[in-house]
């Protein structure tokens, strides 16, 4: 007989629970839904991560370009007039446009394109803006300098020669402080060329003029002082050089070898004697040239000023001679010829030494350098 009662199932004793075939394939369906979602999830991560960082990269480069191009603006600015070469201005210049471009445009292109190449470009133009104006400063110095040089001089005489002259030594001591206040300038500007510190070279311009200007005054001060007490008629004036005037700055006149002039003015004695001896056929007849500061101090007699103080006459400057042969007389056809025609040649008779003068000396005679203060 058989039994309808069917055999309950049994699994195979080698299945685990869920290892069937259909939990298996709801097994992996389940596992490539969590791996989609953990795709998803960090693909999102990475992009909102790497968006940020790529905007606010930019944005650093562009708060960077646009700091630069501010100070290459300050810079194009301050430095007009302060450059050894203009081009390097205009270089700059067109550097700064360019970087105002690359500003102007959308952040998409400059996150392709990058703003290193504008910032490179805007850094070598502003770098030479700099060197030029440190070699413009460079040459402000020398030049300061250079002219500093013949002041520093002419004051170093003018002190020299004022010693024991009578003059107030406040005065004296005036001229010698800024002597040496521009003595230490001149240090310090020794020392600013022996760098390349812009502000610096600058400074040493600015201190060597502006102390150059403080001596000529000292000197100025001093010379006058020294004139007031020098020379007693106001068309005199004292010079340091008066009688001291260098043998390499003299010269011989050529028919009248014993007696000198200045170097300079020879060839319009020269000249003027050539047409004199073309009138009357004699030369100039020289009887005074250049005399020696011991000289004229010699000649001079206060109680009787027909020769100037030492220091205060122009014959110590060797720009003025004495002319006899007729001349020494008014109103003589060669006096008269001369009065017409010496202006001509440089040469003149001065007001004082009129017939209606302070000192009426026919016979004296003058390079118009004189009326120059020359």
């Amino acid at each position: 007989m058989t039994s309808t009662n069917a055999m309950p199932h049994v699994d195979p004793p080698d299945v685990k629970p869920g290892g069937t075939a259909r939990e298996r394939r709801e097994a992996k369906a389940r596992r490539r839904r969590s791996l989609r979602t953990v795709v998803v999830v960090t693909l999102v991560v990475v992009l909102a991560m790497g968006g940020g960082g790529l905007a606010w990269y930019a944005a650093e480069e562009t708060a960077d370009l646009a700091t630069q191009n501010s100070t290459a603006k300050q810079l194009l600015a301050t430095s007009a007039g302060k450059v050894a070469e203009e081009t390097a201005r205009a270089s700059l210049s067109t550097q700064i446009a360019e970087a105002e471009t690359v500003l102007a445009e959308p952040v998409l292109s400059r996150l392709l394109t990058g703003t290193g190449d504008a910032r490179d470009s805007l850094g070598a133009a502003s770098d030479a803006v700099e060197t030029s104006m440190v070699d413009f400063a460079r040459g402000q110095v020398t030049a300061a300098r250079k002219g500093m040089t013949s002041a520093q001089a002419h004051a170093e005489k003018v002190h020299t020669a004022t010693e024991g002259m009578g003059v107030d030594d406040a005065v004296r001591g005036q001229l010698r402080a800024a002597l040496d206040t521009l003595a230490a300038v001149d240090a310090a500007a020794d020392d600013a060329l022996a760098g390349a510190d812009l502000a610096e070279l600058e400074k040493a311009a600015t201190d060597l003029s502006t102390n150059r200007s403080a001596l000529t005054l000292a000197t100025q001060s001093l010379t006058d002082a020294q004139d007031a007490i020098s020379c007693p008629h106001p068309d005199q004036t004292w010079d340091p050089d008066s009688g001291k005037v260098p043998r390499s700055a003299l010269a011989e006149i050529p028919w009248a070898p014993t007696h000198k002039v200045r170097a300079d003015v020879l060839q319009d004695l020269v000249d003027l004697d050539a047409a004199y001896w073309e009138a009357f056929g004699v030369h100039l007849t020289i009887n005074s040239s250049y005399r020696t500061y011991e000289s004229q101090a010699s000649l001079y007699d206060p109680a009787a000023p027909t020769a100037a103080p030492p220091g205060c006459s122009t014959h110590g400057l060797g720009l003025a001679v004495d002319i006899g042969g007729g001349v020494q007389t008014f109103g003589t056809q060669q006096y008269d010829w001369l009065k017409q025609h010496a202006e001509t040649y440089g040469w003149t008779h001065p007001d004082w030494a009129e017939p209606g003068g302070r000192m009426p000396e026919p016979w004296h005679w003058e390079s118009v350098l004189v009326r120059a203060g020359s």
